[in-house]
């Protein structure tokens, strides 16, 4: 499913018009939050990535994507601001990293499969209300999302099926 798809539905359920550019657009940038907050908090999407050193150093802003947090390096290494130290030669480096942000046409996915767009659409909603500052709506669709995110059930079926006399 199109990240658009989900939007229109999330602008639906609100009661915001398609011609709302203004709140459009921040429904597109809490899709955005909403699959980063879901990748960095509860899929760790991982790379590793080969150095060649010379100057001791890897500055983060060599790496390929978006550093959160340095996971295994080859060799010993020490942590700095803005920057790795690191012995010379080759360095193999593994970290977690922020996921890139989607477009509109882009598919409802994150690293390690596609994400369920209707708990997509209720963590839109969420972020959405949270920034409006619309408690019920924070309420009932956080609640909402996280079931969707996790997969709970509603109303849990207990204990074995029975008959039921006539």
């Amino acid at each position: 499913m199109k990240l658009k798809k989900v939007i229109e539905d999330a602008s639906l359920l609100l009661g915001i018009r398609q011609d709302d550019v203004a709140n459009q657009r921040l429904l597109f940038r809490c899709a955005n939050l909403c699959l980063s907050n879901v990748a960095s908090n509860h899929i760790e999407c991982l790379a590793t990535q080969v150095f060649d050193v010379t100057n001791g150093k890897i500055g983060f802003d060599q790496f390929e994507k978006t550093c959160l947090k340095i996971k295994h390096v080859s060799a010993r290494f020490n942590l700095h601001t803005g920057y790795i130290s690191v012995p010379n030669g080759r360095v193999v480096v593994t970290y977690a990293y922020s996921p890139e942000f989607k477009s509109k046409n882009d598919d409802v996915s994150i690293v390690g499969g596609v994400m369920n767009p209707t708990a997509l659409l209720y963590g839109i909603i969420t972020e959405y209300a949270i920034i409006c500052e619309l408690k019920d709506e924070v309420d009932v669709f956080g609640k909402r999302f996280a079931r969707a995110l996790f997969g709970i059930q509603d109303n849990p079926r207990k204990g074995k099926s029975r008959r039921i006399p006539a």
